[in-house]
């Protein structure tokens, strides 16, 4: 022990005096740093090997051990990727690049590297194997309003996921929303107005059932490709009106960051919509103890263009608690979400929303949500304003 700490020592105090950086110092300085567990100067040597230029397997290796044991899982994850370029059939880098994206919550790239991991390392992962039902979740809303005529909404959706393959999954999704909507009787046989006769109203009832599909191929380890179709039939005021939107969209996966290009076009209620979004999902820290989302999107349809900007970000509370805060900016009309899953075609305009959400992981297959948030809304052909809230609890399975 009194030996290695020799080493270390003389080691850096090579490195203070202007030593030349070589090939064969960095491999000992960092081996010397590796088996001490000395991970804060471990990564330190990372950055004075790339100054230098220098970089070999058992380097990245390394680093990414050291990353990995600080908890900065994208470090880690960039590292063991370096690894791998010099020999995709290393089995430590391939666990640990597949387990730093499992913890960054990106199954679908984990089950894209895993190909070439060994069985034996790669069950306790439990990624990239072929299921008929990977993933079951369910969800469900009540939204109240504060104004007599809109009554409480109801939203319910079940998604079941597939995996294909290592690199090809898809996810359905059933879901169903009705609410009623009164307006005021205006009946002409009623004679002049009476202030003390109470307005009657008349009662509607919108009730969508919807069949959503999302289909997502890992074109290599860091492009992947999105397709979803989101079809909708809606049953109001006695007729029935059909709603079919197409999302199509290109993905870069990043250690620390993502970035998506979205285009969503289709018919709503009768209205030709076109939508491009471009959003990133990023980890500062390079794990979920703090990360966001930010996605801007352009729509246009018949008496429509709008610009709405979303955020969300996302903290650490507790081992078994993340809060996430988003809020959508700019008019909620026909607004399509995450790679459309989401449709927002309500009869009213929302003006904007703010929110929040728990998610509280019970273990590694079950995870409980609940999320709130407020939107301000205006009445359909009228400038009168009302508050919706939302309710949501939902519930998901990993097979």
């Amino acid at each position: 022990m009194y030996r290695l700490a020799l080493i270390i020592l003389l080691c850096s105090v090579g490195l203070l005096k202007g030593q030349q950086i070589t090939y064969g110092y960095i491999d000992s300085l960092s081996y010397a740093q590796y088996i001490a567990g000395d991970w804060d100067n471990l990564i330190q040597t990372a950055n004075v090997a790339k100054k230098a230029d220098i970089t070999f397997p058992l380097l990245n290796m390394r680093i990414g051990y050291a990353a990995f044991m600080k908890g900065n899982n994208s470090l880690s994850l960039k590292h063991y990727t370096n690894a791998l370029e010099f020999d995709s059939f290393n089995q430590d880098a391939l666990y640990y690049a597949v387990l730093n994206n499992t913890l960054l919550s990106r199954r679908d790239a984990a089950a894209y590297i895993s190909l070439n991991l060994n069985d034996d390392r790669k069950k306790p992962l439990n990624v990239g194997y072929k299921k008929w039902v990977e993933l079951i979740d369910v969800e469900s809303s009540l939204k109240p309003t504060n104004t007599e005529t809109r009554k409480v909404g109801q939203y319910y959706r079940f998604g079941i996921g597939n995996r294909i393959n290592y690199r090809w999954r898809l996810y359905h999704s059933l879901i169903s929303y009705r609410q009623h909507l009164l307006t005021p009787n205006n009946d002409i046989n009623s004679g002049p107005p009476n202030r003390n006769k109470p307005t009657t109203f008349r009662s509607y009832l919108a009730n969508d059932y919807q069949y959503y599909l999302k289909s997502e191929v890992f074109l290599n380890s860091k492009l992947s490709l999105i397709n979803a179709f989101h079809y909708t039939s809606t049953y109001f005021d006695n007729a029935t009106y059909t709603t079919c939107i197409v999302n199509i969209g290109l993905k870069l996966t990043q250690p620390y960051l993502d970035y998506k290009l979205e285009l969503n076009v289709g018919q709503i209620l009768g209205s030709l919509e076109t939508q491009v979004a471009v959003s990133s999902t990023y980890y500062p820290f390079g794990n979920l103890n703090f990360y966001g989302n930010s996605r801007l999107s352009f729509q246009t349809g018949t008496n429509i263009s709008q610009i709405n900007y979303a955020q969300m970000f996302g903290f650490k509370l507790s081992s078994k608690v993340w809060l996430e805060t988003h809020a959508t900016l700019g008019q909620i009309k026909n607004l399509m979400d995450n790679e459309a899953l989401y449709i927002y075609d309500a009869l009213d305009v929302g003006k904007f929303r703010i929110g929040a959400s728990l998610l509280i992981p019970f273990n590694s297959k079950f995870t409980l949500l609940t999320s709130y948030y407020y939107e301000q809304k205006q009445l359909y052909l009228q400038n009168t304003k009302y508050n919706l809230n939302s309710f949501t609890i939902g519930i998901s399975w990993k097979l």
